[in-house]
């Protein structure tokens, strides 16, 4: 049986030097593949995985994540890696104190033989016992006064058991259908996290979401054509990058401007400029990815949530084409890269009308004017594609054969 791990295969004419870093155990090599042939790693998680060519005067490299194994294709340097990877670690329960104490715990062995001893956990870390189906899963107190316990079922794959205290619940969380999709989307995350901490300027009023990866490649389909997904290996950090925007982006207002059955426009403001872009979406791709999958009517009050452009280069000077800065503008960006969050993010409405409740109701009446002055200055088919791809594009031309239409 392949290790757990990574299977690099060079599908190329050339020979190639591999290595993988050794974060989760094994030797990192580099070791040399020849054309049509595979090496073996044994990994237990991410890992960075670098190939080169003999003379190393070309590279590619990729964060993954391993697999049963991971199997990693490569092609040429002129083109993306290529990886499967599929892992289902054994069924079993991981129990997580997250309590600030110790803690003792049991778990009964009817599914699978095994230990049912008491075990002691420390508090922050965990221990996993292998199990197949319904079990006893009980704490106890170090001196025994206090005791606490639950029946649950995994399901036969690994379910996670949090334990917060006596006085709390017992919080159970069932097994993810896909284990590897879902530790790409935590790694994401967990990347974004690094990069915003790494950073230097905190918005005012952050996002505080996580994407959609459905909504994200049905909008990207429909807008631009492109096919691949952000759940694909290799968009690690494409998906990253829009996670870091839609949690610590700035999030403002944004209104609803033009239905018609090609195009659904929005009205994304910022107060750093004071001013609006208009973002359109394809009617047919907001009918998929719209909050209950209910199209919007004119004045519908959304969420943005924006990065910025500074103006550091001779080209990101003044600011771009399609902003007309307001009488109340920092004027200290070259552009803003509008998100709106209804169309982008994922069960979130209780956090959606938090931050838009904590918009002044005047910057809503703000919103409509600027977009009266962007009608009046470039008409109603003159718009940014709401792609996450797009957000940053000067706005252009499109053809939208319903005009005119609803005039504010």
């Amino acid at each position: 049986m392949p290790p757990i791990g990574f299977r690099v295969h060079n599908r190329s004419n050339e020979i190639i030097t591999c290595s993988i870093t050794n974060k989760t155990g094994g030797n990192s090599g580099p070791y040399q593949i020849k054309p049509f042939e595979h090496s073996d790693w044994t990994r237990a998680g991410w890992e960075d995985v670098s190939i080169t060519n003999k003379a190393k005067t070309h590279q590619t490299a990729l964060w993954m994540n391993r697999g049963g194994p991971a199997l990693v294709y490569f092609d040429g340097f002129d083109k993306e890696l290529t990886i499967y990877n599929d892992y289902r670690p054994d069924p079993g329960f991981v129990v997580n104190n997250l309590s600030p104490r110790n803690v003792m715990c049991f778990v009964s062995a009817n599914s699978t033989p095994g230990s049912s001893a008491w075990v002691t956990i420390p508090s922050g870390q965990n221990k996993t016992w292998p199990r197949t189906g319904w079990e006893a899963v009980a704490f106890k107190s170090e001196d025994g006064k206090d005791r606490k316990g639950e029946f649950v079922d995994n399901k036969g794959a690994r379910a996670t058991v949090d334990f917060l205290g006596f006085d709390e619940e017992v919080v159970v969380h069932e097994p993810p259908e896909n284990f590897i999709a879902d530790e790409h989307y935590a790694e994401a995350i967990r990347i974004a996290d690094r990069s915003y901490a790494a950073g230097d300027s905190t918005a005012s009023a952050p996002g505080g979401l996580t994407a959609s990866i459905y909504k994200v490649d049905k909008l990207e389909f429909l807008c631009t054509g492109r096919k691949s997904s952000l759940g694909d290996h290799n968009q690690i950090y494409t998906l990253a990058l829009l996670i870091n925007h839609l949690k610590y982006g700035l999030a403002e207002p944004a209104v609803v401007v033009s239905v018609t059955p090609d195009w659904v426009k929005v009205a994304a403001y910022s107060c750093e400029f004071d001013t609006v872009v208009v973002l359109g979406f394809p009617t047919k791709a907001i009918d998929l990815i719209a909050p209950g999958k209910t199209r919007p009517t004119v004045g519908t009050r959304l969420l943005v949530v924006s990065q910025f452009t500074s103006r550091g280069s001779p080209e990101t000077q003044g600011v771009q084409g399609d902003i007309t800065m307001g009488p109340r503008t920092l004027d200290k960006w070259y552009n803003f890269h509008p998100l709106i969050a209804q169309y982008v993010s994922d069960s979130h409405a209780d956090l959606w009308k938090e931050r838009m409740d904590e918009v002044d109701e005047d910057l809503w009446d703000v919103a409509w004017e600027r977009y009266s002055e962007w009608k009046v200055r470039y008409g109603e088919d003159y718009f940014r594609l709401g792609a996450p791809t797009k957000i940053k594009e000067m706005a252009t031309k499109h053809v939208d054969t319903s005009l005119p239409a609803y005039t504010p």
